[in-house]
């Protein structure tokens, strides 16, 4: 750790010399400086318990920062706040959102709840985490451990709670803070404060953000070397650098005091981003010589997964029997190896986001009593656009040949679904081509080459409302007690589109999973919950929390592609145009029983006297084609989890709590003890078809969590001093984890154990007041407890006794991985599934021992060889994802008050480190995350009347690539791995000027 501490750049080192150097040599006032400075520690007050104290007199673990400390710790994001909290550890994730972890709990799902809640103003509200931007913040705190008794919103894990400035009734003041650095950064944010009575005053504040990306596209400019227009064409529509930022946001505040008793503050907060920011910006990958897991499972590397890995590939290399005979593809652009921040991607990525929050609190006082009404409304529109390879695609063909790409239906979830020009159930969506005719939603685009890229879309809206009742009673007893409600619809729509998925012939030619607008997806629920304090004497308080939940869960989304053929077409054109049939239908349309799809005819209102009817007459008959065209020729809402089995919506109720003392030694020391049981509701998977069944769950149940704390807050030292430690243990019951089954993301239930040890100190020593030292050091241990689970990069489990293959039959198992038992019967079983077209017995996609690697896993059913989706690997004692063993924070800042510059000159240094963790809890070579360190320094000047301010600063001064988490891709994307990283080195400069400062 040592020798990675002191890594500082050469550069970097020489700027820090020359600052200090040149801050020393200017005149100090003393006597100004003795005056200035305090002698003992400001103490932040917090709500962490729902009411105003000083942070030392909580007794719960809680790490907050005032809106000064965080600029000057150069916190501006959500990700800054892992250097100044122990045990909190924050990672993008791979679909947009991101995880923050307290303890090592956190959001290790792809969909649901994050076991830490977020709240603005102690609103319950999830925002993206990954776009906030702080501006005009009065502080951050942040809770650990299962929060619920207090706040509207439970969690297993803790709280982060935004408390953004309020309008005040004294004055008109606010400040302007402009901020340029490189990569053309510009930060411009700013208040102003307007009283317009004694008793109303309104406060707006807002940020521009403004900056160029931090990754390099290597196609930008690169001349075509094959196909069409070699030597001359390079690649239009992509910019030279990536992941830019093009942020506003603003807030208007009004605050009302309505009389001495009752108060009323509502907010309205608008976000917009709309920029080339990217979802992920690698893929990590050692090409597998085999189709299979398409990657080496746990290669590091900057190559693509096998051509033959994936749906599109399988579909399109078989068709055109060109990438499957050769595993050569041309490439019209050769590839340039890319990087943690290179990408080579003939696409430019999209990103928009628009939310809008609008939040209210009205509070009453009684004399031995307090009422509190607040709540929320939010909406949120996102949509994101990014290359689906990251890489420019290989020739289709010989190059001569355009062919079109699907365009989603809009850039608003469900659109696919409403009218309009791109609609599924018109058949106007996609692309044009001989399966859809109707069609003509392409992108324009350079077609002469694979182009694929998918689409990430989601509307959301939220409302909560929450009411509390709290006494300040002159007795020993008093209480708080509250109840809430709130409601979640939100539509989502994933598209996966490419050209090489439209050679397929059938309709629709890509992969959607979404929501109808007509049933969106829908979580709901209520609680009451609320504390009880006794307090035996002045020294020990004695509480008692309780919270009782009822949640609700509604899912009806649809997955739709490859679902539908041209009827005309087989019939030689007889029915005069275009007629669109089920894939399904095809065998009962020329002359088989309906069969299994009966249920899907009685889904549609086909009553049993019309199939048995239609049954009787001949193949292709008027009535066949009628009860065909008669179902709908792709999935609606819920068709999906109907057929399937899968249930569209479930109840989780639920009583935690949590029982304690705290216990004050005197006026400076403080210890507590508290048992707690947290809770968070469980949810519904997407639809798990019937072929996948045997190994995955139609949903994932609720967490539980036992934790027990014990914790000590001090002040030392004559006050100049604090110093605050806990130590924990979990016994976690279902913790709620991401799987890759069966080329899906799906939520599963593991149980863990953990413990650790958390100290957290803030110190200005009396011999060197000008001096301030803020420390945090925290110890995690994480142990899975007793679960297994099919570790999708190792199906077998390294028992030689099955071989692992990859699927040709045509639907949703398409490119999935499978085993089979006996790796001799499979070889003996090749000429029988040759001659129905059931393995591609080629010898570069095949083992060494001769089995070929592309198999029909119905064919080798039907041989009777048993073939299986996985063997478990046992998970016991592996560690939890993103649960770096310890990490370490150190901050040190040195305050020179010079009568020369008419101000105080501050150095600041920032530390941060954390052990090495891992992506997954299959603890795996590739899941392994290194560990990582950061440095961030700054010189603030502030003049001694508090008007003008600046701030020098660079931060990750050693321009690491830290990775902060993983995720791994699904069997048929091949299984290569996204990292996710922090900021590049930058370096600015910001100016402030505060109005109305003393």
């Amino acid at each position: 750790m040592c020798n990675t501490a002191i890594r500082f750049t050469s550069t970097c080192t020489l700027i820090l010399v020359v600052l200090t150097i040149s801050v020393m040599s200017l005149p100090v006032n003393a006597e100004a400086a003795k005056a200035s400075r305090k002698q003992t520690i400001e103490e932040v007050v917090v709500t962490a318990r729902r009411t105003e104290e000083g942070i030392q007199d909580v007794p719960i673990a809680v790490t907050a920062m005032t809106g000064a400390m965080m600029e000057d710790r150069g916190v501006v994001s959500t990700s800054d706040l892992q250097m100044s909290t122990p045990s909190l550890s924050f990672s993008s994730t791979h679909f947009g959102d991101s995880n923050v972890s307290i303890r090592g709990i956190g959001k290790l799902i792809t969909s649901g709840d994050s076991g830490v809640s977020t709240h603005i103003n102690e609103i319950p509200i999830e925002s993206n985490l990954n776009a906030i931007e702080f501006y005009d913040m009065e502080r951050v705190e942040v809770l650990r451990g299962p929060q619920g008794t207090l706040f509207g919103r439970n969690a297993t894990g803790g709280a982060l709670n935004f408390i953004t400035r309020l309008p005040d009734f004294e004055n008109i003041n606010g400040f302007l803070d402009i901020e340029a650095g490189d990569y053309n950064n510009v930060r411009v944010k700013g208040a102003i404060n307007i009283p317009i009575t004694e008793t109303f005053a309104v406060r707006l504040a807002g940020l521009k953000l403004d900056r160029d990306g931090y990754i390099d596209n290597l196609a930008y400019g690169q001349v075509a070397d094959a196909g069409v227009g070699a030597g001359i064409d390079t690649i239009s529509g992509i910019n030279k650098d990536l992941d830019g930022r093009d942020i506003s946001s603003y807030r208007i505040t009004a605050n009302w005091a309505i009389s001495d008793n009752a108060e009323l503050w509502v907010m309205y907060t608008n976000f917009h981003e709309n920029d080339d920011r990217v979802r992920i910006s690698n893929q990590i990958c050692v090409t597998n010589p085999l189709p299979t897991t398409g990657c080496t499972p746990d290669g590091v590397g900057f190559e693509t997964p096998h051509a033959l890995s994936s749906t599109g590939g399988i579909i399109f290399g078989l068709s055109a029997n060109a990438i499957a005979l050769t595993d050569t593809p041309t490439k019209k652009y050769q590839r340039i190896q890319p990087g943690l921040r290179k990408m080579h991607t003939d696409f430019q990525p999209t990103y928009e986001e628009d939310e809008d929050i609008f939040a209210f609190n009205f509070s009453y006082d009684f004399d031995d009593y307090s009422f509190g009404l607040i709540g929320a409304y939010q909406e949120r529109n996102f949509v994101s656009q990014q290359d689906y390879y990251m890489d420019t695609g290989a020739l289709l063909f010989d190059g001569s040949i355009n062919f079109p790409v699907s365009a989603p239906a809009g850039n608003r979830a469900g659109d696919e679904w409403r009218s309009g020009p791109c609609n599924l159930n018109a058949a106007t969506s996609g692309a044009q081509t001989g399966s859809n005719p109707n069609g003509a939603c392409n992108r324009d685009i350079d077609g002469s080459v694979i182009f694929m890229y998918d689409q990430q879309a989601t509307h959301k809206e939220y409302w909560t409302v929450e009411a509390k009742m709290g006494s300040h009673l002159n007795g020993p007893l008093n209480f708080v007690v509250g109840v809430n409600a709130y409601e979640n619809e939100h539509l989502d729509d994933y598209y996966v589109l490419g050209n090489a998925l439209d050679a397929g012939g059938s309709y629709p030619g890509f992969f959607l999973s979404g929501d109808d607008p007509k049933k969106p997806a829908q979580s709901d629920g209520w609680a009451v919950f609320g504390e009880l304090y006794y307090e035996f004497s002045d020294d020990l308080k004695f509480t008692l929390g309780l919270r009782y939940n009822e949640d609700h869960r509604e899912d009806f989304a649809t997955n739709v592609i490859f679902n539908a053929f041209d009827l005309n077409g087989p019939l030689g054109g007889a029915l005069g145009e275009a007629t669109l049939v089920r894939n399904t239908l095809a065998n009962f349309i020329f002359g088989a029983p309906l069969g299994e799809q009966t249920d899907l005819a009685a889904l549609y209102g086909v009553d049993t006297s019309t199939i048995t009817a239609a049954e009787a007459t001949a193949p292709a008959s008027p009535e066949r084609i009628a009860l065909a065209t008669s179902i709908p020729f792709v999935p609606q809402s819920a068709e999906t989890r109907f057929l399937s089995g899968s249930p569209t919506e479930f109840d989780f109720d639920n009583v935690s709590g949590r029982i304690g003392f705290d216990w004050r030694l005197n006026n400076e020391s403080m210890i507590y003890a508290f048992y707690s049981r947290g809770y968070k509701p469980g949810g519904l998977n997407g639809a798990i078809p019937e072929a996948f069944q045997g190994n995955s769950s139609f949903s994932y149940d609720s967490e539980e969590i036992d934790a027990f704390e014990i914790g000590s807050k001090n002040r030392l030292l004559d006050g100049t001093m604090i110093l605050n430690a806990s130590l924990f243990y979990y016994d976690y019951q279902g913790l709620q984890i991401s799987r890759v089954k069966n080329n899906a993301s799906i939520n599963d239930n593991i149980s863990a154990k953990m413990w650790g040890l958390e100290l957290e100190s803030h110190w200005r020593p009396s011999a060197i007041p000008n001096l301030q030292i803020n420390a945090a050091y925290s110890y995690l241990n994480t142990e899975v407890d007793g679960s297994k689970s099919i570790d999708p990069t190792n199906r077998t489990a390294n028992n030689p006794d099955w071989v692992l293959l990859n699927n040709l039959d045509v639907g949703s198992t398409t490119g999935v991985n499978f085993i089979a038992q006996d790796p001799a019967a499979v070889l003996a079983a090749i000429p029988g599934c040759l001659a129905v077209g059931g393995v591609v017995p080629l010898p570069h996609l095949s083992y060494s021992s001769g089995i070929p690697a592309l198999w029909s896993r119905n064919c080798l059913d039907g041989a009777g060889i048993t073939t299986s989706d996985g063997l478990e690997s046992d998970l016991d004692g592996n560690h939890l994802p993103n649960t770096p063993e310890h990490n370490i924070s150190l901050g040190m800042g040195y305050t020179w008050e010079i009568s020369a510059i008419a101000g105080a000159l501050t150095l600041r240094w920032d530390y941060y480190w954390q052990a090495d963790s891992f992506g997954r809890d299959f603890n795996t070579k590739g899941d392994e995350i290194d560990s990582w360190d950061q440095h961030n320094a700054s010189l603030i000047y502030e003049s001694s009347n508090g008007t003008w301010s600046g701030r020098l600063f660079i931060r990750n001064v050693q321009n690491e690539d830290n990775v902060t988490g993983h995720f791994l891709s699904s069997d048929t994307s091949g299984f290569y791995r996204n990292y996710f990283l922090t900021e590049p080195r930058i370096f600015g400069l910001s100016v402030r000027y505060d109005l109305g400062a003393n």
